[in-house]
C-alpha cells in the first residue's frame, strides 16, 4: 500500500526567524547551555555528544573538533563506512541555538529502515512546549528534498506524545506500528523494553 502525506505548515508564522543551520563554532554559547540542559536530564546524547565521545566539559573545551565531528557524519565517507550518513543541522532562533534534527538520506540498516526512518530531532528542555518542535521537523522536511528524497519516513515511539503530535500537525501519513526487539535502542540510547515504533510517510514535492 503506497502511504503519502504532503507537507503542511502548522506554524502559521510562529518563529518565522528560525532558521535550520549547519553546525558552526559561532554557536558555541548557546549550544553548550543547550547540551548542559540535556545532561541534566540523562539525554546528552540527543546532541550526538556522547556518541562521539563529549561531555559537557569538554564541549567547552574542545568544541571546534566537536563541530568537525558533526560535519564528519555527514561525509559521502559514511556510506562507505557504516551504510548511511548522517547529516546534522541546528534550529537556530535570533543567534541562538535552540534544537538540533538529522537527516538520514540513505536508510542503510535494518534498524533505520524498521525503526529509525530519515529524520531525527529534539529540541532543548527550555525551549520545549513553544512550537519549535513543529517548526524544526517542517524545516528539516523541506531540507530532505536537497538529498534528493520524494519521500520521507519519519518515526516515534508510542509513548511520546509530543513528538506524535508534532509529527501529524506536520502533515504525517500513519503507516503501521512497530514493537521494538529487546536489543533495539530507543531515543537518547535507551533500550526498546517491547515499545511499539510508531512509522509516518510524508511526501516531498517538488517546488
Amino acid at each position: 500500500m503506497t502511504v503519502e502525506a504532503r507537507i503542511t505548515d502548522p506554524s502559521h508564522g510562529e518563529h518565522d526567524t528560525c532558521t535550520l543551520e549547519v553546525p558552526d563554532e559561532c554557536y558555541c554559547s548557546s549550544f553548550v547551555e543547550g547540551a548542559s540542559e540535556f545532561a541534566k536530564e540523562g539525554h546528552l546524547d540527543s546532541t550526538y555528544a556522547s556518541f562521539l565521545g563529549f561531555d559537557v566539559r569538554r564541549l567547552q573545551r574542545d568544541f571546534g573538533a566537536y563541530v568537525d565531528d558533526l560535519r564528519d557524519m555527514g561525509s559521502a565517507s559514511r556510506v562507505r563506512q557504516v551504510g548511511y550518513r548522517d547529516c546534522v543541522f541546528w534550529l537556530v532562533d535570533d543567534g541562538t541555538y535552540v534544537g538540533q534534527s538529522s537527516i538520514r538520506p540513505e536508510l542503510g540498516t535494518p534498524y533505520l529502515i524498521t525503526y529509525g526512518g530519515h529524520i531525527g530531532y529534539s529540541i532543548r528542555p527550555s525551549h520545549r512546549q513553544r512550537g519549535y518542535g513543529r517548526r524544526i521537523l517542517q524545516l528539516t522536511l523541506e531540507r530532505c528534498r536537497e538529498f534528493g528524497l520524494e519521500r520521507a519516513l519519519v518515526t516515534c515511539d508510542e509513548d511520546n506524545t509530543p513528538s506524535r503530535r508534532i509529527i501529524e500537525a506536520n502533515g504525517g501519513d500513519f503507516e503501521s506500528s512497530m514493537l521494538m526487539d529487546d536489543i533495539a535502542a530507543r531515543a537518547e540510547g535507551r533500550a526498546g523494553e517491547r515499545v511499539r515504533k510508531l512509522r509516518y510517510w510524508f511526501e516531498l514535492p517538488t517546488a
